[in-house]
């Protein structure tokens, strides 16, 4: 999977000065959502960097205002797909999963899951950004770690498919990825370092001529 995660539709403020904070893609959203939306980005990202409401409402604005498709964002449904690995991340048995990171994906979960939310998915086009904008918050802690699991998957696989067995049949956890991970880079060194080399002896093949 890849986990580069394009730019979301944030601008830093509204040009117009006409932002109407409590009116987000046509929806007023209650104080109880707004504070379950703040109270989880800030425990993800501190309260320092808990998106303001009014940029949010800007945002969706300009947007629905250029969008010519009731298609989801493109960023949203990359945010999607990285929760899901998250969830896989977090339900891992043989990962090992520091506790505090299942936290953090645990919270997000539970907000996405959730019915109190700025913007659900049933929004056209920006339905799904509240929770999109707390994966960014959150992967700063989690991209590191994701980016381990994702590879851990790919060897196991590898693995099982050498033994003729499936994934999650096989002994193989986060020492096992290790050892297949410092084997797979000795092997590309090897690989790398024969190019460059030759077979043959240092005097080389007697040249052939044609008279």
């Amino acid at each position: 999977m890849y986990v580069h995660l394009d730019t979301l539709p944030l601008p830093t403020a509204d040009p117009s000065g006409r932002a109407r904070r409590n009116h987000i893609a046509g929806r007023v959203p209650d104080q109880r959502t707004i504070a379950r939306f703040q109270s989880v980005a800030s425990a993800l990202a501190g309260p320092e960097h808990v998106p303001q409401l009014d940029v949010i409402a800007s945002a969706t604005r300009q947007v629905l205002g250029q969008q010519t498709t009731s298609s989801r964002l493109a960023g949203i449904r990359q945010r999607a797909r990285c929760l899901r690995a998250l969830r896989m991340l977090a339900r891992e048995p043989a990962w090992q999963l520091d506790p505090g990171l299942k936290d953090r994906i645990r919270l997000l979960e539970d907000y996405a899951n959730g019915t109190e939310r700025l913007l659900p998915d049933a929004v056209p086009v920006v339905g799904g950004l509240d929770y999109a904008l707390l994966v960014d918050l959150a992967m700063p802690a989690l991209i590191d770690e994701l980016e381990a699991y994702l590879d851990f998957r790919r060897l196991r696989l590898e693995e099982a498919i050498l033994r003729g067995e499936r994934p999650h049949g096989i002994a193989f956890g986060r020492d096992e990825w290790l050892e297949a991970r410092e084997a797979e880079v000795r092997l590309l060194a090897h690989i790398l370092e024969r190019g460059r080399s030759t077979y043959l002896d240092e005097a080389g093949a007697a040249r052939f001529q044609v008279h």
